[in-house]
């Protein structure tokens, strides 16, 4: 006996006389020979034919046609009003919006490299509202097809897909731009200002559009953000399994997760916290820096770092930063103090300080390094992971490369240090009621981790995707007088949380001008920072910061400007950046 969970009820209005005789919705039908698992949701209308296959977790909108030998793998998710041809499979990873239409024996990969033996981790490829794939065509994992586009039969898709645009071929290159009935209005490179035919235009009504109403021309041009989280059906499937465990806190998903992150880091032990705020504080707390202990920070920075130091009771004293936007070891030696306890470098937008350097004028005072890696995850110093460089801590926040939302991780090869930790995190408890510090709650939860831990696994694979986009903006904005690319030095590992440039004095246009260029664009770019940390009301006049002489540092705040280059985006969205650039500074 199949089990079919129905989706959702027809909706009338109350206020029409067609609502009185209300016709229920019709149930799904299933063909005999076609297997629904239990846990599988179908929505209302939708057929099921011969031989189909839809497994557990499979979410199925209403009114859509699954043809013969169709299989839909947990974790897929298919939208309302979906048509899929005979002798499709979509596997975990796959989620197609509402309208689309999937043509016979096309594919869908969900592993990029695949292997029979060996682990592998599912790449996750979106297909938006009223997109069309035509028969036998190949959907690369990873990739992203736009709304109501069109991919030709047997094309073979290895990048992402912009709205309304046709591609065909193998690989699938770029052939022109369609309206939303299907007709070809251009063969032009770049989209035409009006994407209706002429049957389209004059029918006001939209007519077969789910939303009734026409398409604007404009969507041919989606916002590329500054961020956006890799997420998807294993993140889900992990947070459901969480749910269903009934072990929200406290359980083995947290210390699964500390034990993977100290692996892909290469440090003894990694500590899981709340954020990445209480990272710091904790790794403070940890080393009993607190009244009366300076240490020595960069001042371009996020405020978390600062104000973890002020939680702690400690004094910050601010040294200048270098050319790198990070903590110059030249200007960290003469700030320090008979009363330094701890140098505390940021890994900014990435890139990891100088640490062999920092580590040995460490050494030679007696301080401990206890550094702010929240944008560091998989950055290498000196052939070694910045976790493993020294007492480090992480942000797990929602733009950081990988994240659950919130949450944060310290990585310490210090036995005592990591005890100390485990305390502090959980109200300074070794065993339940047996407290033998003081301490806080600072615990991840059951979710998180197990979101993290998916996360975890797609770091790699983040990571080589940043360095990618960051290889093609810096090829593409070369030679821009007054603009400085970032750059990755000889030893170092960049892993592009941001992409930052520098628009000096010398740029064409100032960087408002450029920043509401690139908005007229529906390019989103930000300032990472636009003043220095403690350059702020609240904290001009603290008794506990001592700002020292940073002039490099208050002159990046003025230049620097980062521009999108997150795993997400396409090709075309890189180099509608570098021409809107070029184009807004005039070369």
């Amino acid at each position: 006996m199949t089990t079919v969970t129905p989706l959702g009820q027809a909706k009338t209005d109350p206020g029409s006389a067609a609502a009185a005789p209300a016709v229920p919705p019709a149930p799904p039908l299933v063909h005999p020979t076609a297997e629904v698992e239990p846990g599988a949701v179908v929505g209302t209308g939708t057929r099921v034919w011969h031989h189909c296959q839809v497994r557990t977790g499979a979410l199925i909108g209403r009114e859509c046609v699954l043809g013969k030998n169709v299989f839909v793998d947990g974790g897929v998710t298919v939208g309302d009003r979906v048509k899929i041809q005979n002798n499709v499979s979509l596997y975990r990873g796959v989620r197609l919006a509402d309208e689309v239409f999937v043509g016979p024996a096309a594919v869908f990969t969900n592993d990029l490299r695949p292997r029979s033996a060996g682990e592998w981790q599912a790449l996750n490829t979106t297909v938006h509202d009223g997109a069309s794939i035509g028969a036998g065509a190949t959907i690369v994992c990873g990739t992203e097809i736009g709304a109501r586009a069109m991919v030709g039969a047997g094309a073979v898709v290895t990048r992402s897909v912009l709205p309304h645009q046709l591609v065909t071929g193998n690989p699938a290159r770029p052939r022109g731009w369609v309206c939303r009935c299907g007709t070809v209005v251009s063969r032009a490179a770049t989209p035409p200002p009006d994407l209706d035919c002429g049957a389209c235009a004059d029918d006001p009504s939209g007519a077969g559009l789910a939303d009734g109403g026409a398409v604007r021309s404009d969507e041919s041009r989606h916002r590329v953000r500054i961020s956006a989280p890799m997420l998807g059906a294993d993140e889900e499937a992990a947070v459901i399994a969480v749910l269903r465990s009934g072990r929200l806190a406290a359980g083995p998903r947290v210390a699964e997760f500390e034990r993977a992150f100290a692996a892909a880091h290469g440090s003894a032990h990694a500590i899981a916290v709340s954020s990445g705020t209480t990272a710091l504080i904790a790794a403070l707390r940890a080393y009993d820096i607190g009244p009366g202990d300076e240490v020595i920070t960069a001042p371009l920075t996020f405020g978390a770092t600062l104000s973890a130091l002020l939680e702690v009771g400690a004094t910050a004293r601010f040294a200048d930063v270098g050319d790198d936007f990070l903590l110059d070891p030249a200007a960290v030696a003469e700030a320090i103090t008979p009363q330094t306890r701890a140098i505390m470098p940021v890994h900014l937008y990435g890139l990891p300080a100088d640490m062999p350097e920092l580590t040995l004028l460490a050494e030679r005072h007696g301080l401990a390094v206890i550094a702010d890696a929240a944008q560091a995850h998989g950055a290498l110093v000196a052939g070694q992971s910045v976790g493993a460089a020294s007492t480090a801590t992480f942000s797990l926040y929602g733009s950081k490369n990988i994240t659950c939302g919130e949450g944060g991780v310290v990585t310490t090869e210090d036995d005592r240090i990591a005890d100390r930790l485990r305390l502090i995190r959980n109200h300074g408890m070794r065993d339940a009621y047996e407290h033998v510090m003081p301490g806080s709650n600072y615990r991840l939860t059951e979710m998180q981790a197990a979101i993290a831990s998916v996360q975890l696994g797609r770091l790699p694979e983040i990571n080589r995707r940043r360095a990618a986009h960051a290889a093609r903006l810096t090829a593409g904005l070369a030679g821009i007088p007054g603009l400085v690319t970032p750059r990755q030095p000889d030893g170092r590992l960049h892993v592009w949380h941001q992409y930052t440039i520098r628009l000096t004095s010398h740029a064409p246009a100032d960087r408002q001008t450029l920043i509401k260029a690139l908005d007229q664009e529906n390019v989103e770019a930000r300032v990472f920072y636009p003043r220095l940390v403690f350059d702020y009301d609240c904290y001009r006049d603290h008794p506990r910061i001592i700002r020292g002489d940073t002039p490099r540092a208050d002159l990046m705040t003025g230049e620097v400007l980062s521009l999108p280059v997150h795993p997400g985006l396409t090709d075309a969205d890189l180099d509608h950046v570098v021409t809107t650039v070029r184009q807004a500074l005039g070369v």
